[in-house]
């Protein structure tokens, strides 16, 4: 295959190297989440206010990864964490650095001995924001898969209007009724007997999300919010055949094999926030 760029130092090689790394990050969010809820009776003191994170997706995402980054000064210096961002903005791209990078947060938090009582005193005032700011960012992530944007985008079209969206963030996670813009629609259809949009989160709400889980959707989705946050503003019929047919692989280009070139134009149209034209 040719090198072909389909947005600022991307190609289909980048992306394909992100994608088998990809299933590395959904394990470490989930040791993350277990080592918290192992040890939750240490961390959290049982007087202590529940915490939430639903406020979290009223942020931009911008904003919420901010946040995530200062909760890492806990355990990572200032000067590791820069230097994690330089590698990638230093790489083509910055994607291509990730798996190196991930290995080295890894190997950062594998040398770091367990803490001792009194580490965790210390930790324990932060604790909470720490692990909100976890869970809203691992949510976030996931929504890129079943969505093709982040939590905060979907409460954001929700906000100016969009039941749709919200309805789809609560598939997602079910907190976020406890969220100011869901708590605000909820009000109003309450006021109005909105007896469609009780129906309608209600499913959310109890729905499984299986029909959202093919994998190779999913992967697409992820490609298309990379290139959309590096800037790519169109790809051409013939880029998104060579990119997701013949470079990726994740899509069958003909009726038989359960798509046509037309479907993948519509699919690009809708993930790539309508910024994929011909």
């Amino acid at each position: 295959m040719s090198e072909v760029y389909y947005a600022k130092g991307i190609m289909a090689k980048n992306l394909r190297a992100f994608l088998q790394f990809w299933p590395l990050v959904a394990i470490g969010i989930e040791d993350t989440k277990k080592s918290i809820n192992d040890c939750d009776d240490r961390l959290f003191d049982k007087e202590d206010e529940e915490f939430s994170w639903c406020y979290l997706y009223e942020l931009p995402t911008k904003d919420l990864t901010v946040l995530f980054c200062t909760g890492l000064l806990q355990f990572v210096s200032l000067e590791q964490i820069l230097g994690w961002f330089k590698q990638m903005s230093d790489c083509p791209g910055n994607i291509g650095a990730l798996p190196d990078i991930y290995n080295q947060v890894q190997s950062h938090f594998d040398a770091r001995p367990n803490p001792t009582k009194d580490d965790l005193e210390l930790l324990r005032p932060s604790l909470p924001e720490i692990s909100a700011a976890f869970i809203a960012v691992q949510y976030s992530l996931w929504c890129v898969l079943y969505h093709g944007c982040f939590l905060n985008e979907l409460i954001e079209r929700a906000r100016n209007g969009d039941n749709k969206a919200l309805i789809d963030a609560i598939k997602i996670d079910t907190s976020i009724i406890g969220c100011p813009t869901a708590v605000g629609k909820i009000s109003k259809a309450t006021l109005l007997h909105d007896v469609k949009f009780f129906a309608k989160l209600k499913s959310a709400i109890n729905g499984k999300k299986e029909k959202l889980k093919q994998d190779n959707f999913q992967k697409m989705r992820l490609v298309f919010e990379v290139l959309y946050e590096a800037g790519a503003l169109r790809l051409t019929d013939k880029q998104l055949y060579q990119l997701f047919v013949e470079e990726l692989e994740l899509y069958a280009a003909n009726s038989k094999g359960g798509g046509s070139e037309k479907a993948l134009r519509k699919f690009a149209d809708t993930y790539m926030k309508k910024n994929a034209t011909t």
